[in-house]
């Protein structure tokens, strides 16, 4: 039998907090949950973990949690960024040497968590597109990547043609920062010359994109559908 490693505190049991706690397990790490739903913390009681129904907002609730066990890391994974934000906020002000990662799904919290002095952070839009990167180049790539989907549903994969008279006809891939302008992530694309030639964007390569690329996208939902609507817009002026 493994030994068990440090206990970790996981702020945290619905999409992202689940996950986590199963894979943290499998690797012998003991995960104390602590969540303000109380579903989420029936089902992981249900599923074997150590859970606490707490009041995030009332210091005493997470205090009692932290002189029960002692903890090498605080996880923050709730689905609100803002709840992540405040927890890290909380955390580092009852003990300012806490090791505390946390997830986020914005640039904009990303930055305020850094404020907070969460030194970890797992950007989970960059942290997919990561995953799907490594996954396209496995034979399993397509089940891989439908359980990464179904594991956010506010993620989607997909495929664009660069239409004639677009923005993006043209340009090279350093030219266009897509996370930056769209808040999407470019993981390469088929030139339309060679259907069976995929570049990778995160490979470095400087490709020209031209009309009938086909890009391959990631994003949110609705950043993806207004990169669309950009797209075509651009079209229609030129």
């Amino acid at each position: 039998m493994q030994e068990t490693k440090d206990s970790i505190l996981l702020f945290g049991y619905k999409k992202y907090g689940e996950k986590i706690a199963i894979s943290l397990e499998k690797n012998n790490y003991q995960v104390i949950v602590a969540d303000n739903n109380k579903e989420s913390i029936e089902k992981a009681l249900k599923n074997g973990h150590k859970a606490y129904y707490i009041d995030i907002e009332n210091d005493e609730d997470i205090v009692q949690i932290l002189v029960s066990y002692t903890f090498s890391h605080v996880l923050c994974a709730m689905d609100n960024d803002e709840e992540n934000i405040y927890l890290a906020i909380t955390m580092k002000s009852i003990d300012s040497d806490m090791n505390i990662v946390s997830i986020c799904q914005s640039k904009d919290s990303e930055q305020k968590l850094e404020l907070a002095g969460v030194k970890s952070i797992l950007n989970t839009l960059e942290s997919t597109a990561q995953n799907i990167f490594h996954l396209l180049k496995n034979p399993v790539m397509i089940e891989a990547i439908e359980n990464i989907l179904y594991f956010n549903s506010d993620i989607d994969f997909v495929e664009f043609e660069v239409p004639e008279n677009s923005f993006l006809s043209g340009k090279f891939i350093k030219e266009i920062d897509f996370k930056q302008q769209f808040n999407i992530i470019l993981l390469g694309l088929v030139e339309n010359t060679s259907v069976d030639k995929f570049v990778f964007a995160t490979k470095g390569i400087n490709h020209k994109i031209d009309a009938k690329d086909i890009l391959l996208l990631i994003g949110l939902k609705d950043d993806l559908d207004n990169f669309r609507e950009k797209l075509l817009q651009s079209v229609m002026e030129n």
